[in-house]
């Protein structure tokens, strides 16, 4: 990628990110006004939100790979191409039927166009574009998933619901234009061909779990079509497996899952999104109905833990800079715990004032953690970044489906037992939420001691790579380059990996030897 069009590469990468994101989240605040006007079920038109985020979720890790193979240019301009007219299809759309095929589309676009962006803002950069594109990213896709249900609320209101979606189109199409002078189109992988038995059945796989956990909240766990979802699951995993074992350039190798780092910080990352998937989701009902607050000024609260996110998240990124990955991330993860903790002693006649203390703690603790991602995906080659791109993407969506259900089920099953033995139902939500919270708290501080024993200490990352003519030196330490060279196990022990078929060896010639442009005539080097 052209260095001096880095600038414009970040414009890429917040405008993209913050559709992307935004659409995950715009449309769950209209799905009454959907209800009305297709004169139907909330339970029917609930598959205008599911049925985006299963394809997102199902086909990321695949999209991923597709950018590993074919550059970003032509996978991210082919994605946000399907994002941007799917959206004017569903903004179009007279029947629900034919909105719910639209999303569909939307959401297999969004899926190749994220790990794109990814790859824009990390792959052949220095530690400090690095962290910048990270925090672009991160900072866009929060302010979207913030802002989602009231811009979602603002624009049925202001306008009707097809505007949701047909906001998309201007900025959809700037993007495509402007990517197409500004990304690169060379691949980080060679003539590697993409893994197709690979695709379909991480594909199967992603969609089973992701479509059995949403379907098992509404119809319960029992039911015989959640747990044959469950039984293709098991299938897909078995077939996924296989196909890797035996193929000649496989998707994903075992040397993902053997780093410690991003198998540690994965992990981490999930456990965390639980906790702050199950605090954002619950929140509104707590502060209704046992606060007794009305809708908007429990939407308000939202802005305080966003604000503080945005002001703080910098700082973050600079302390892991300066002091390592682990403890900053590690201390944000056990903020995060105490938050939720202090959430769970409100109570009823309690004001803003009292939520004050969670809200200081969550939002620096969110802060501190959001640069997990950076140095979780530091830990792989920059060849399979698009891939480890689509992994962590989607561990956040399934650390927000698990969040909804696993406090929700805490919640709702202390609930039920309080109402049974007479309390009253804004007491049996004030109860059941509080052990939620707890559970949810308790799942972070797990978080924070596997990052912290996991992510790498500051004296393994490598030397942050200056952009100059001169060659960097051969012997320089690296945990990130192209082949795997050095890898921490998950015992502690530091040893020389075995180079899977996947990544061949280096060619004979030095790959630190340098073109006349300054950079690696070897494409796979950082």
């Amino acid at each position: 990628m052209v260095r001096d069009k880095y600038g414009w590469t970040l414009v890429v990468v917040a405008i993209s990110g913050f559709m992307v994101t935004l659409d995950n989240t715009v449309t769950n605040i209209a799905l009454p006004t959907l209800t009305t006007y297709f004169g139907t079920s909330l339970q029917a038109v609930t598959w205008v939100v599911t049925s985006y985020i299963l394809m997102f979720s199902c086909l990321m890790i695949a999209g991923g790979r597709l950018v590993d193979v074919y550059g970003c240019r032509l996978i991210y301009t082919i994605g946000m191409a399907a994002f941007t007219f799917a959206s004017l299809g569903a903004g179009l759309s007279q029947e629900l039927s034919h909105l719910i095929l639209f999303r569909v589309l939307q959401g297999a676009g969004a899926a190749l166009a994220l790990p794109a962006t990814l790859v824009m803002v990390l792959n052949k950069r220095t530690d400090k574009q690095k962290s910048i594109g990270n925090l672009v990213f991160i900072l866009t896709g929060t302010v979207a998933s913030a802002l989602g249900p009231t811009l979602g609320g603002l624009i049925t209101e202001t306008f009707s619901w097809h505007w949701i979606f047909l906001i998309n189109i201007v900025p959809g199409l700037f993007v495509i234009f402007l990517g197409l002078f500004v990304l690169d189109g060379q691949s980080e992988s060679g003539a590697e061909s993409v893994d197709l038995p690979a695709v379909l059945t991480s594909a199967t796989l992603l969609f089973s779990i992701t479509y059995a956990i949403h379907s098992g909240t509404e119809i319960g766990w029992t039911d015989p079509g959640v747990l044959a979802v469950f039984a293709l699951a098991l299938m897909a995993l078995g077939s996924f497996v296989l196909v890797e074992k035996w193929a000649p350039n496989p998707m994903i190798t075992t040397e993902f899952f053997r780093n410690k780092a991003f198998s540690g910080g994965l992990i981490g990352q999930i456990l965390w999104g639980i906790g702050f998937t199950g605090v954002i989701t619950y929140s509104g009902n707590f502060m209704q109905v046992v606060l007794g607050w009305s809708p908007s000024q429990a939407g308000t609260v939202f802005i305080a833990p966003a604000i503080i996110i945005g002001v703080l998240t910098p700082v973050g990124f600079w302390l892991t800079t300066k002091f390592g990955p682990r403890i900053p991330i590690s201390l944000g993860m056990v903020s995060m715990a105490c938050g939720l903790a202090a959430f769970s002693l409100l109570k009823q006649g309690d004001t803003f004032v009292d939520l004050l203390p969670g809200i200081i703690l969550v939002g620096a603790g969110s802060a501190l953690t959001m640069p997990l991602g950076l140095y979780v995906l530091k830990a792989i080659p920059e060849e399979r970044t698009g891939v480890a791109g689509g992994i962590l993407n989607v561990g956040r969506e399934i650390s927000a489906a698990l969040g909804v259900v696993v406090l929700g089920a805490v919640l709702n099953a202390l609930r039920s037992s309080a109402t049974a033995s007479g309390s009253s139902y804004s007491k049996a939500i004030e109860k059941g939420s509080s052990v939620a919270l707890l559970v949810g708290g308790g799942l972070v501080l797990c978080g924070a001691l596997i990052t912290l024993f996991t992510l790498q200490r500051r004296d393994e990352l490598p030397v942050e790579e200056v952009e100059s003519d001169t060659p960097k030196a051969p012997d320089a330490p690296s945990l990130t380059s192209g082949s795997f060279p050095v890898i921490p196990d998950w015992w502690g022990t530091t040893r020389r990996s075995q180079v899977p078929s996947a990544w061949p060896p280096p060619p004979p010639y030095s790959p630190y030897e340098m073109s006349e442009s300054g950079s690696s005539s070897h494409s796979g080097a950082p």
